[in-house]
């Protein structure tokens, strides 16, 4: 008897996790809409595009969550005023894919606001203490506990050393459900990152053996973790995804984030994108035409299933992928 009063609990004990985690999300955009919103203010011409991109970002992971979040979800009382002032992520987060995460374009904005690496993460500290994010659990094996939180719990900065007055950031992928985070490398190996970074990535999802990049010597590449207790962030060696992709120093375990989860990925993807010299002196294994479109192929077809599986998607049996653009 005990045990079957206990089956009979565990219902509403998840129930409880479910609903706790969904005001979580809900909480966590409305507090970051509110902050860009605010920042939009001081800096309009400035800013009007990362706003637009953030907030389909965000109603776009809330829609996939299990529980179908929409945008009035988020804002509540503030949807009309802010749906006049942004109408486009209005009208796409259920049929266009982002090309980045919330906390990804947040990072831009404080590059843009704040300009070197110490005055940003000394400010992004203040301002995930200011709204008041919750810990952004990271225990895999507890299924109940993965949700967003909006923040990325790594950030990584990249330079090259002959050019040091440039840094590129990035930041890892912040998802908390295999869904949402296999739609994001998906659809960043499809239209986001450098050809050379997806491939690689690509390359260790669709083959035993990996292609990894090999840059060149002048790259600096240096990853962080925000310690809460201290509220600072505090050097991180790579994983070992990232060492194997990247040829990075000798990383540490943590084997079970899927390869292009980090931080590096994007970091490393911006530099390639805007830094001509480490372009032409980067290398990749075994890279041709005909490897990039097969990976392509698959990597579309996964991105397809998984968009299938979601029924609040608008563009959810199309072939053809659409992306956010502000």
């Amino acid at each position: 008897m005990a045990a079957d009063r206990k089956k009979r609990q565990m219902p509403l004990g998840l129930l409880k996790i479910r609903e706790f985690n969904k005001e979580n999300l809900k909480t966590c955009g409305l507090h970051l809409i509110g902050h860009v919103m605010e920042e939009f203010k001081k800096e309009q011409n400035k800013l009007k595009t990362y706003v637009n991109e953030i907030l389909h970002s965000i109603f776009f992971f809330g829609v996939i969550h299990k529980d179908c979040l929409t945008p009035v979800d988020f804002l509540n009382e503030q949807t009309e005023i802010v749906q006049q002032a942004f109408p486009e992520p209005f009208d796409k987060y259920r049929s266009h894919l982002p090309k980045r995460t919330p906390f990804s374009i947040l990072l831009d904005i404080m590059q843009l606001t704040f300009g070197t690496k110490e005055n940003i993460m000394r400010e992004l500290c203040s301002l995930m203490e200011k709204l008041k994010f919750p810990y952004p659990l990271d225990r895999p094996a507890n299924k109940n506990q993965r949700y967003y939180t909006l923040e990325s719990t790594v950030i990584c900065v990249c330079s090259n050393s002959q050019c040091t007055s440039q840094e590129y950031f990035g930041a890892s992928l912040g998802c908390r459900t295999e869904n949402a985070k296999s739609i994001m490398i998906y659809s960043s190996c499809l239209n986001t990152w450098h050809e050379y970074v997806s491939y690689a990535v690509m390359s260790f999802q669709h083959q035993t053996e990996g292609e990894s990049l090999q840059f060149h010597k002048s790259m600096q590449c240096q990853a962080y973790i925000r310690d809460w207790n201290d509220n600072v962030y505090k050097e991180r060696q790579p994983c070992m995804n990232c060492t194997r992709l990247f040829s990075l120093p000798e990383g540490t375990e943590q084997e079970h984030y899927p390869y292009g989860n980090c931080a590096e990925t994007e970091c490393l993807s911006k530099l390639l994108l805007k830094d001509q010299f480490m372009q032409e002196n980067t290398e990749i294994r075994n890279y041709t035409t005909d490897k990039m479109n097969m990976f392509k192929d698959r990597t579309k077809k996964l991105l397809q299933g998984k968009l299938a599986s979601i029924p609040s998607l608008s563009n959810r049996n199309n072939n053809d992928l659409l992306w956010f653009n502000p």
